[in-house]
């Protein structure tokens, strides 16, 4: 019963989460206005956007290649794009399950070991940490001069621009580490610093590829497909195709940071970080809210008929390889 109450909160809790959000976001809003703002939207340019979403998730199937050699297998290429395109589509039904599913799919056909096929999605997902980091971390630089100059008109809580927050916040952080190191025999406190050694270990695996240049390549088109895949949807809608890279850049961000909260598929915290990041660039509320609506939607639906589309290729592969000739 404990086990079975476990699986029906991992579905619930995401999904309620992202219900709530939804329903705050939208609780004022005037829905003929919303479907007014709709109803101008250029399909033809959301559709061309669907070619880099695509695009970003085959050559995540390429770079997931390249994290396995070093452990001595060759998997196929193919498999492993299917696997990662169904990643997806699982991840809209279970928050967090497609990364196992991944595995689990790859590992069998392929006669890979489970866990080391989960240190190498673990490294996948490590590096994708540090590249929405940069990327924020660049918005926020390419942008600060009109953060600055716009400060006063946005409405944003004391604390957040308050001296001692930040203060505070550090020296809270000091103190966990100083908590951390004096109990470091404590079994609770060795289980985190294992998991973060593992985690080290797991990343050092980098240095042990043949072809790191190639990785690095892989990387830096992975994440230009996904933001092209993001800001030229800009241009489906006249109210932000005036806003221009830098911008697109931060919301970009916003949005890739708020894919840590787990949700199906971005369910909720995905439409309130992009209404919040277009908010800060005098977007209006209501439309913010159609450019969430009809894009979240359009790709949504885009990125479960890939990932149906993957999951049914890699079992017609499996079922061919085992049919005797």
């Amino acid at each position: 019963m404990a086990g079975k109450l476990t699986q029906i909160l991992k579905v619930l809790i995401p999904l309620v989460l992202g219900v709530v959000i939804l329903y705050f976001l939208y609780a004022k809003t005037d829905f003929h206005e919303l479907w007014a703002n709709i109803l101008g939207t250029n399909w033809y340019v959301l559709t061309l956007s669907l070619i880099f979403g695509l695009s970003g998730n085959l050559i995540r199937g390429l770079r997931w290649d390249l994290l396995i050699r070093p452990l001595g297998y060759r998997p196929r290429k193919s498999r492993l794009i299917y696997a990662v395109l169904g990643n997806y589509a699982v991840n809209f039904a279970l928050p967090r399950a497609g990364e196992i599913w991944r595995c689990g799919v790859v590992a069998k056909e392929e006669k890979i070991p489970l866990t080391k096929l989960i240190g190498t999605v673990i490294v996948d997902r490590l590096f994708d940490m540090i590249m929405v980091a940069l990327i924020f971390l660049l918005a926020i630089s390419l942008n600060a001069r009109i953060f600055y100059k716009n400060m006063h008109e946005f409405d944003l809580p004391g604390w957040l621009v308050s001296p001692s927050f930040y203060i505070g916040s550090m020296i809270l952080l000091a103190l966990i580490v100083s908590v951390m190191f004096l109990l470091r025999k404590n079994f609770v406190v060795q289980k985190i610093i294992h998991f973060f050694t593992s985690l080290w270990k797991d990343l050092l695996q980098i240095r042990r590829m043949e072809r790191k240049l190639c990785f690095f390549a892989y990387t830096l088109s992975l994440w230009a497909s996904y933001f092209l895949y993001f800001f030229i949807t800009f241009y489906a809608f006249d109210f932000t195709a005036g806003l221009g890279v830098t911008a697109g850049l931060f919301i970009f961000a916003v949005s890739s940071l708020s894919m840590g909260i787990p949700s199906n598929g971005g369910l909720g915290p995905w439409q309130a970080a992009v209404v919040f990041g277009l908010s800060a660039f005098r977007v209006d509320l209501i439309q913010a809210k159609a450019f969430t609506t009809v894009v979240f939607a359009f790709q949504s639906i885009w990125t479960v008929l890939c990932g149906l589309f993957g999951i049914a290729l890699f079992s017609i592969k499996s079922e061919k390889v085992k049919k005797p000739s």
